[in-house]
């Protein structure tokens, strides 16, 4: 059996301090969003991943898989947002599940939106870390991500593995 492996105390308060960075730098982003635009991040979200695409329109299941989000939550955001005549939910030529499109009032939020959004990233988060800082950032978080993946497609208890 394994030992149990604890953090240290410089360890522990790196971690805390992590953690409370993330959440009340998404708290404020938020704020500002909201109040900018009255939409949500995940409104935002959605509207910039189909602002991006071609014919401003994408499988459900591919914003599914880009967004991270699991089916419940995609579902619910896209009626949410489909009410607010942002997205239009139509058959897919290609597959089972009907594709996103962003419609034209969702396109014009977006492209209201999205520069504000920028400018606070920019000030809350780009210009503080420096391109120093966000080198250091870009390396630290992709070290991150290549250790996750590597502990999801060998090691992970989430996800058996046949030995």
């Amino acid at each position: 059996m394994a030992e149990e492996q604890w953090l240290d105390d410089s360890q522990q308060q790196t971690w805390r301090t992590y953690l409370t960075m993330v959440r009340e730098l998404d708290r404020h982003l938020q704020q500002h969003l909201q109040r900018a635009s009255g939409m949500s991040v995940t409104e935002f979200e959605l509207l910039a991943r189909l602002s991006e695409a071609p014919g401003h329109r994408l499988p459900v299941a591919t914003l599914a898989e880009v967004t991270g989000w699991e089916p419940s939550r995609l579902s619910h955001q896209l009626s949410r947002t489909g009410k607010r005549g942002l997205i239009d939910r139509v058959a897919s030529d290609k597959a089972r599940y009907p594709d996103a499109v962003l419609t034209e009032d969702g396109l014009a939020v977006i492209t209201r939106a999205a520069p504000q959004h920028a400018a606070a990233v920019h000030a809350l988060f780009i210009e503080p870390l420096g391109p120093d800082g966000l080198g250091a950032l870009a390396t630290i978080a992709r070290t991150v991500l290549n250790g996750l993946e590597a502990h999801q497609s060998h090691a992970c208890s989430l996800h058996p593995h046949e030995e």
